[in-house]
């Protein structure tokens, strides 16, 4: 479905968004819409369609779901929903598990075969297995567009959070440091597995998980995860997005606020022309 772009939308009630950025472009998530913008050719292509996330509906429900424990097993749950939302998606997941596995076993070889200094190396890495992992990741959101995507996101729901309208200038003019990002957890989740070699009980695979996201809901906002957090962000997990990743990021967005609002989805995509 071809459609005119969205124009400036006024705040009204505030609305709470957030994103993941894509090799290729954005999605945003609202209360009960999701929008994902991809850049094609010269095109940008949204589909809005309604969240697929689980969220409570009445008080109990509501007070419920804010318990310990609980509160993890539906962050991970929702977290899961998002990151593997299509078969590409979940493809790109298992082959980043499979290719992980083979990092594993080639760094406990090289450790062993190695002599002292290059051995001592290897070993602490395959001991350590998120290093690794954290270097290629922060390679990736550095060099590519993935980076630029995941700033482009944050401008765009910083103009949407301080101006209340989303354009691409006043998209230019926020920051790409935005303090709700959720690679900030990378604190925890770096705390947690550099613990796991020295704990011998096996449940720890698994509870970690938990440990992680109950500090990051007790200490998430914290002016001191929150500072480490941005440093995390300035210098490795963002990168300053070009004027066609911020456009692809405000017209995903404005297309999302207009449904939040009028309840609007598309049963094809929205094709906008680039301008940039």
């Amino acid at each position: 479905m071809s459609g005119e772009r969205a124009p400036g939308l006024e705040s009204g009630p505030g609305l709470t968004l957030g994103g993941m950025a894509r090799p290729a472009g954005i999605d945003f998530f609202g209360p009960n819409y999701r929008s994902a913008a991809r850049k094609r050719d010269r095109n940008i292509c949204v589909w809005v369609e309604r969240s697929g996330g689980w969220r409570p509906g009445s008080g109990a429900l509501r007070r419920i779901s804010r318990w310990p424990v609980i509160r993890s097993l539906l962050f991970w749950a929702n977290f899961l929903l998002q990151v593997l939302g299509s078969l590409k998606t979940l493809l790109s997941f298992l082959a980043l598990l499979a290719g992980m596995f083979a990092l594993l076993r080639i760094l406990e070889f090289g450790a062993a075969a190695g002599g002292a200094l290059p051995g001592g190396a290897l070993e602490l890495l395959a001991t350590f297995p998120i290093l690794p992992l954290l270097l290629v990741l922060f390679a990736v959101m550095r060099l590519t567009a993935l980076g630029r995507y995941h700033g482009a996101e944050h401008k765009a729901v910083a103009a949407y959070e301080r101006t209340g309208t989303v354009t691409l200038e006043e998209a230019r003019r926020s920051s790409r440091i935005h303090p709700r990002c959720g690679t900030n957890i990378l604190i925890y989740i770096l705390a947690a597995s550099l613990i796991e070699p020295f704990v011998s009980w096996w449940p720890y695979a698994i509870l970690q998980f938990l440990l992680i996201s109950e500090a990051w809901f007790v200490f998430g906002q914290t002016r001191p995860s929150i500072a480490v957090g941005n440093f995390f962000q300035r210098y490795f997990t963002t990168a300053e997005p070009r004027l066609g990743e911020l456009e692809v990021a405000v017209e995903s967005l404005r297309l999302l606020i207009s449904a939040e609002r009028y309840g609007r989805e598309s049963d094809s995509p929205i094709l906008l022309e680039a301008r940039y």
